[in-house]
């Protein structure tokens, strides 16, 4: 299709760590989006809105929304009784209440991806496994179950030939596709450190719902999250990050950020994507439920001359105490 001129192949090729899926600057604030199994990490069920705009002024740019969100799933405690003991003897003193080691949790997600002449919508399904190895380490494993909706719209394009067969023949195999797909992935966590490793679009294709060829071509995605956090009491809480990223034949991308939370639930932080941009973040906790986040994206490359950065805003509210 080298006759048919998008925007977002004109990104691709200015950016060397194109990818498929929406990118985030604040992923230190929305892990589970990335590795299903992290949804074991949160304390409290939460959900959290998002919105993100790049690259602003270049026309066509991309544009994601989200909405994501998980809660714990009970454990019922089990009681352990001593078969020793006379029967005739009351046990309600010498009962114990066994903790289970597994925890379980439940959520969801769905995006909305706007790039160019394309666009696509995704609703997932998570569920999520952590267990306790030992008092200081917890191995998480999680699964992500979704359906994509992939849309292209021919206004947006445009043919630089009248007679281009290839595109004719794009258009005639549909411009709507439709695709279930599944993501997995593992982290080992203890109180102030984890790694994790997860695969999204593992199926590729091999799911797409329609029979004719896909020009949607869906690669597998790699990624590598490790965090560790520092705290110095009454002060400041520090937590950094790194993200690898791989698609093929896309270079790796490498992502680095670093926040900080003050005293006074404020805090602050920045972004680092290789070979792309430097962002800068910022928020402060409403209230002990609302917590409010922005960040803002300068271009480290050739496309600082053409737009006028990126812009990301999070809502998130947690539920209970």
């Amino acid at each position: 299709m080298k006759k048919i001129l998008f925007v977002f192949i004109i990104l691709c090729s200015l950016n060397g760590n194109t990818q498929q899926l929406p990118q985030f600057t604040q992923f230190i604030n929305n892990t589970p989006l990335f590795n299903p199994s992290m949804m074991s990490m949160q304390e409290r069920a939460s959900i959290t809105l998002g919105g993100r705009w790049q690259m602003l002024g270049f026309g066509s740019e991309p544009r994601t929304a989200f909405i994501s969100g998980q809660t714990r799933i009970s454990n019922k405690s089990k009681k352990s009784l001593n078969p020793s003991l006379r029967i005739s003897k009351d046990n309600t003193e010498n009962d114990s209440v066994k903790q289970s080691r597994f925890s379980h949790y439940a959520g969801g997600q769905m995006l909305f991806d706007s790039y160019g002449a394309f666009d696509r919508t995704s609703i997932n399904g998570c569920y999520s496994l952590g267990f306790d190895l030992n008092e200081d380490w917890k191995m998480l494993a999680g699964i992500k179950v979704g359906f994509s909706n992939f849309g292209f719209y021919r206004s947006k394009a445009q043919v630089t030939g009248n007679n281009d067969q290839e595109y004719d023949a794009y258009v005639a195999n549909g411009t709507n596709r439709n695709s279930f797909d599944l993501g997995a992935g593992f982290t080992l966590v203890t109180k102030s450190f984890f790694i994790g490793f997860a695969a999204n679009q593992f199926t590729k294709t091999a799911l797409d719902l329609s029979s004719s060829p896909s020009y949607f071509d869906q690669r597998m995605h790699w990624n590598l999250i490790t965090g560790y956090s520092y705290s110095i009491p009454g002060i400041v809480d520090l937590q950094g990050m790194v993200l690898l990223k791989k698609m093929a034949p896309s270079p790796l991308s490498m992502e680095i950020a670093v926040k900080a939370v003050l005293p006074n639930q404020v805090w602050t932080g920045i972004h680092f994507r290789n070979r792309s941009s430097v962002g800068f973040m910022a928020g402060f906790l409403i209230n002990e439920s609302f917590q409010l986040g922005y960040s803002l994206d300068i271009n480290t490359n050739r496309l600082i001359s053409f737009n006028n950065g990126g812009h990301e805003l999070i809502l998130s509210y947690r539920f209970g105490n």
